[in-house]
């Protein structure tokens, strides 16, 4: 068994504060996600999401990428997920991206719906630090679309075990969400008022 450590030599396709991320040089469909510093707390929110996921037997990962183990690199431990990428290869963009460009929340609220009930239905519950960057509209096909939540994930509570119990999860799960979609309308709504056009619409496959 080959035991070498993943040579990462790209230039990495995504950073946060705390994380920086790598493509699988091996498995391009696959993101290695590496510590930039001492803190750790994010990482460890969400390994505690997943191992909470596996012991559940929850199988559904259609809004949130699947957690593949740990790896060793030439940059240090990381662990591995799925890379979010639309239809043609490229990585998909998230929300922060489409605002940035002229589109409104109004067009994405049919896919986070959609999204909120994922994170109901399977007691995925999120950060309260999630926000506009950490969501991505995944281009599926020419015809399909989703969003995916890539950070922010798990429970930034010192006290979560009530997170198994499925009243209480999604109470929390619920009361995050005004607060976040509070978050992007108005966010939402500066960037209208700084693009000062037309707000742009997405493409007629991707309207619901």
């Amino acid at each position: 068994m080959n035991h070498e450590p993943v040579q990462l030599t790209a230039k990495p396709i995504g950073e946060g504060q705390e994380r920086i991320c790598y493509r699988h040089p091996d498995n391009p469909a696959l993101l290695i996600k590496l510590q930039k510093g001492v803190g750790d707390r994010q990482t460890r929110r969400e390994l505690a999401l997943y191992r909470s996921l596996e012991r559940r037997g929850m199988d559904n990962y259609q809004h949130i990428p699947r957690f593949y183990g740990m790896v060793e690199t030439n940059l240090g431990r990381g662990y591995m997920v799925d890379l979010v990428a639309d239809y043609d290869g490229s990585p998909s963009k998230s929300l922060w991206w489409h605002f940035e460009r002229g589109y409104p929340v109004s067009e994405f609220l049919p896919y986070l719906e959609e999204l909120k009930q994922y994170l109901l239905d399977n007691l995925v519950v999120f950060s309260v630090d999630m926000g506009r960057y950490n969501i991505l509209f995944q281009k599926l096909s020419p015809q399909q679309a989703r969003l995916v939540v890539i950070d922010g994930l798990g429970n930034h509570t010192a006290i979560n075990w009530l997170d198994s119990i499925a009243y209480f999860a999604r109470l929390k799960i619920n009361r995050r969400w005004q607060r976040f979609i509070g978050r992007l309308q108005n966010y939402s709504a500066q960037m209208m008022r700084s693009y000062g056009a037309t707000p742009k619409t997405l493409d007629a496959a991707y309207r619901r």
